[in-house]
């Protein structure tokens, strides 16, 4: 856990050149003691990277840190939905089904074929798992295509 003077060795590590008067470490340590270190910590290095200074503003700071506050805050608010939400009713066996003869389509088919079976597959989203239709496509195209990307399991 961060602490004030954590930060405020950052701060000094982060502009060394300054010489702070007594009144501006004490206005320093008045308005940013008391907030949330470890987002302050962010804030302060924001500061350095988005300022070209030799001296660094409290004004930037704050405000750097309430804005990455207020992007937690926000991240954490569920949108209101104005929406209806699609409710789908996938059978697993019908799910099961799908995959199997999808599978063995794969097999059958050529390189010249994989938008066709990628068409049929996404043609039957409603009545798969969206899981499902993503291993089938994934398959395709390693199988059809020789394409990989990097081993991300599903």
């Amino acid at each position: 856990m961060r602490t004030w003077e954590d930060n405020r060795s950052a701060i000094n590590q982060l502009w060394p050149q300054c010489q702070w008067t007594d009144e501006e470490r004490c206005l320093w340590k008045d308005d940013l003691s008391s907030l949330d270190q470890a987002v302050l910590y962010d804030a302060v290095r924001n500061v350095k990277r988005t300022k070209d200074t030799l001296y660094p503003h409290l004004k930037w700071v704050l405000e750097e840190h309430r804005d990455l506050m207020r992007a937690r805050k926000r991240s954490a608010v569920k949108p209101a939905s104005h929406e209806v939400k699609l409710e789908l009713n996938i059978r697993d066996e019908e799910d099961k089904t799908l995959h199997d003869d999808f599978l063995q389509f794969v097999d059958m088919s050529s390189p010249g074929d994989f938008a066709d079976v990628e068409s049929r597959v996404l043609d039957n989203l409603p009545k798969m798992h969206s899981l499902t239709a993503i291993r089938v496509l994934k398959y395709a195209r390693m199988r059809l295509l020789g394409e990989t990307n990097g081993g991300n399991a599903l």
